[in-house]
């Protein structure tokens, strides 16, 4: 085969790959298929009002500005104001109950990623093949396939990262760059809170290019990169009486009062240890082969990755180890991938079995991503289980904020209480259906920590002895394990919790009869009075 055939065929592969990996990202993408309870939360936000938006839709512009103001002014009562914005806004475009809407953000904005981060490995590093490398990589990396998927808004602030980065890095002669990155920084922090820290990757990068360069650092740049952040973070907080602050720094005092106790050196691990155990074994000896670039002081080559390590270092601090606090750095991972491969590529004579390699992550990685694009979860089908035999039942649930999604009136689905005196009470004002998902173990286990069972001991005893209306797989192995990694706080308990899953049905969703359950409660103290 001649040089001119090969192009061809690598071009057609590369094509491929990338042409994949947008499908993947739009397939069935239309579904309200929803993982986590924080997609519930972002969508049933402010319903009554969007249902009532979506009833008397504004007839000039100034009912729509009135309309847009108390959307901005309700979204900033939440840590993610801009995200929840955002969502808001569906209600003029498909409609307020148009649930994916979301995962439609969530798609375009990944498939932008892959894009910029084309461009963004194209300018930094001179080279189409570092680009083309990285963009097929992000293309097809599950984690950025499962996150472009999902009603949350790791995609969207991923992209608005890696733009920041762009502009600061690409752009950094240029006078308005440093106060561009900023703003494009603070709409990250505004769709996720936990990125108060990202005005640290200004700073890593002009610490890092003025050694690399051996230049003197332009500390001016690098105060109006961090000043204009924080006055844009500080103006929004201050509005309507500094509701944003109040509640955004209240979270994070929250968060970092959780984190105490949670620094073990296992837990440290978990970051380096997802990229192996989410995006597959080949492509995690890729990336992690950066430190073979370290040690061999290829200054030029390993920003990407030393910036990825910094986001892991961050976050090994934070009492949730959530494996979607990588996304944002996911597009920089797959650069420091490519650039593992190009150097290798130009340095070892071995050409073919490197690209054998290339070829061989990307299919392992693919098989993962299409498995990922058609999983499926059971809530819709849960509740329209019970609404076919009583439209107007009332529902207990491990996950209400995603279930109260399927029914006409939210007040039909409610929190599992934690003690059965509130559990009797519920059912005694007409909650007659309890919904155990994977959920439970989060927040309804005996001893408080996440994926350590039992669960607390009356919904442990329904779930041993009572026989369940309906039982539906919901999570298979693959999601279940996304599902636990996104919440872990204890590797060591959330890879035990894995082990035993499938055979304890811990990704099950369970549905019981209340009444049916309580009498068998009575029933068990009665028995256990006895015996006394």
């Amino acid at each position: 085969m001649n040089k001119p055939q090969i192009q061809t065929w690598l071009w057609s592969l590369i094509l491929i790959a990338l042409g994949t990996g947008v499908l993947l990202r739009f397939w069935a993408i239309t579904n309200n298929q929803f993982f986590f309870y924080d997609e519930g939360m972002y969508l049933g936000y402010n319903r009554k009002f969007l249902d009532l938006v979506g009833a008397n839709l504004p007839k000039d512009l100034n009912e729509l500005f009135t309309i847009l103001g108390l959307m901005f002014k309700t979204a900033l009562t939440t840590a993610k104001a801009l995200w929840f914005f955002l969502l808001n806004l569906r209600v003029f475009i498909l409609g307020p109950e148009a649930w994916y809407f979301a995962r439609i953000v969530s798609a375009v904005a990944g498939v932008a990623s892959v894009a910029l981060t084309y461009l963004f490995a194209r300018r930094y590093f001179q080279s189409q093949r570092v680009a083309l490398l990285s963009a097929v990589f992000l293309s097809l990396l599950p984690s950025h396939v499962f996150y472009s998927r999902l009603g949350m808004q790791e995609s969207l602030s991923t992209l608005l990262f890696l733009s920041a980065l762009f502009v600061y890095l690409i752009y950094r002669t240029q006078k308005w760059s440093p106060a561009v990155a900023a703003t494009l920084l603070a709409c990250v922090f505004l769709t996720n809170y936990r990125m108060i820290i990202s005005p640290i990757f200004l700073v890593a990068i002009d610490v890092f290019e003025s050694r690399r360069n051996k230049e003197v650092m332009d500390w001016k740049r690098l105060t109006i990169g961090i000043g204009v952040f924080a006055v844009i973070v500080f103006v929004v907080g201050s509005l309507y009486g500094g509701i944003n602050r109040y509640v955004t720094f209240g979270w994070m005092t929250h968060q970092a009062s959780e984190a105490e106790g949670q620094r073990s050196l296992m837990n440290f691990l978990s970051y380096p240890t997802y990229v192996f155990l989410l995006e597959g074994f080949l492509f995690a000896l890729i990336f992690w082969s950066n430190i073979y670039l370290v040690m061999k002081k290829q200054w030029g080559l390993i920003l990407p990755f030393l910036l990825v390590l910094l986001q892991m270092a961050g976050f090994s601090f934070a009492a949730e180890k959530g494996a979607r606090y990588l996304c944002v750095v996911l597009p920089l991972m797959a650069v420091a991938a490519a650039v593992s491969v190009d150097y290798c590529l130009n340095v070892f004579n071995k050409k073919a079995y490197i690209v054998g390699v290339i070829i061989l992550a990307c299919l392992m990685m693919t098989i993962e991503s299409v498995r990922l694009a058609g999983a499926q979860t059971n809530y819709a089908q849960a509740v329209g289980l019970i609404l076919g035999h009583d439209p107007q039942a009332g529902i207990l649930s491990t996950q209400p904020l995603v279930e109260q999604l399927y029914v006409p009136h939210e007040n039909q689905v409610q929190e599992c209480p934690k003690n059965l005196s509130d559990f009797i009470a519920l059912y005694e004002k007409g909650y007659r259906y309890l919904i155990l998902d994977p959920q439970a173990y989060i927040s309804w286990t005996k001893d408080e920590q996440r994926f350590s069972p039992p669960l607390i001991d009356f919904l442990q005893n329904i779930h041993d002895h009572v026989k369940p209306l309906a039982v539906f797989n919901h999570l298979s192995p693959l999601s279940l394990k996304r599902f636990v990694l996104d919440h872990n706080q204890n590797l060591s308990q959330s890879l035990r919790f894995l082990r035993v899953a499938s055979q304890e049905g811990y990704g099950q969703i369970r549905i019981y009869d209340i009444g049916q359950s309580l009498t068998f409660l009575k029933q068990q103290a009665m028995a256990a009075s006895a015996r006394q």
